[in-house]
């Protein structure tokens, strides 16, 4: 039998087609799911979904491989699982990407990412033989695990909170207004591959650990890795990340500004906006908050639908930015108390914060 090993991220993505994570998805997408899914936001069979999940080899390995075989899935010199190929395929990246990602400009991190990808994608049913323990295992729970906490809990409305960075005052804010309206809050940070500059899974963790247990109500919040890379494909993404909360077992998901977007490839709220119009197909409800900010005249975080001063005294409003938390820190400067919590800042405070280049 022949064999692939695959990457860090390639693994993570094995384990959550085998996890129920990207239900109703059973294995790397064939070339008929591939675009069918770049086009029309869905698979074949009309099922909702936005993102492509792709196992990407060389051309020498491809050679090698032939449609109806299995082939062995290896990572970190384990034999994790299998794929039965059903389909060898390549693309014209340009023009996917384009699609993917609303741009197929090399300096947007997705699709620098995309481009640097193998030349041959194959496509099957995966099965898993073996399950690894990784170093953020202990932090990530499944859809089964998370579906029977929200029931042991008795919740009825869970609000899901996506994020890939420590916690600051705007984002407790938004978790807040959930608490107040829902009966659970599932916390789910993206830990998996990410961008240079982006913050590095332990300093996540931290932060939001040192967050729940000194100010939420501990009955109340879950939290949980989530170890898929970040595509920055903005509404896209957004898309995908309300499939995979649904599968998680959340009944609503916020959705914020710019949601999986970066720099200036998105509009301010096209994510919400896109997650809106597939709504019914999602099988979850979708959260959209107007971006809160920091009030110089209100002293507190709010947002334009409680706060007036954005139209009467603009000069006192401060948005409260993940960039500019990540420029402070990595020059060696803390956030102000009104931006990030002192306490959160003490726990993800150190010289290995961010992903190098």
């Amino acid at each position: 039998m022949k064999e692939v090993i695959l990457s860090q991220n390639q693994f993570f993505e094995v384990d959550k087609i085998t996890n129920g994570s990207y239900n109703p998805l059973s294995g790397y997408m064939t070339e008929k799911e591939f675009y069918s899914v770049i086009d029309n936001y869905s698979l074949p069979d009309g099922s909702i979904f936005s993102i492509p999940i792709f196992l990407d080899v060389s051309e020498e390995d491809a050679r090698n491989l032939k449609i109806n075989s299995n082939v062995k899935l290896l990572y970190d010199g384990n034999l994790i699982g299998e794929i039965l190929v059903e389909s060898i395929f390549s693309c014209d990246k340009k023009k996917c990407a384009k699609k993917i990602y609303g741009t197929d400009d090399s300096m947007h991190p997705g699709v620098k990412a995309f481009y640097r990808s193998k030349e041959i994608f194959i496509g099957g049913k995966v099965t898993i033989k073996k399950k690894l323990i990784h170093e953020l295992s202990q932090y990530e729970l499944s859809p089964s695990q998370t579906k029977a906490m929200f029931k042991e809990k008795k919740w009825s409305t869970v609000v899901a909170f996506h994020t890939r960075n420590p916690p600051h005052c705007a984002h407790e804010w938004l978790q807040r207004m959930a608490l107040e309206s829902y009966d659970g809050l599932l916390i789910h940070p993206i830990l998996g591959q990410k961008k240079t500059g982006d913050f590095l899974p332990m300093s996540v963790i931290n932060g939001y650990q040192l967050l729940i247990s000194k100010f939420y109500p501990l009955d109340r919040v879950v939290l949980s890795a989530l170890t898929i890379s970040g595509r920055y494909a903005g509404p896209r993404e957004a898309l995908f990340h309300a499939l995979i909360r649904r599968n998680y077992g959340c009944t609503h998901i916020i959705i914020g500004r710019d949601h999986a977007g970066v720099n200036s490839y998105y509009g301010k709220y096209d994510s919400q906006n896109l997650c809106a119009k597939y709504e019914a197909e999602l099988g979850i409800k979708i959260i959209k908050y107007k971006e809160p900010y920091f009030c110089w005249t209100c002293k507190t975080i709010t947002n334009e639908n409680e706060c007036l001063h954005i139209l009467s005294r603009p000069e006192s409003i401060e948005y409260v930015s993940g960039s500019k938390i990540r420029s402070l820190l990595s020059k060696g400067l803390k956030p102000p108390h009104h931006v990030m919590r002192p306490e959160v800042v003490d726990a993800i405070y150190s010289n290995n914060m961010f992903v190098p280049e």
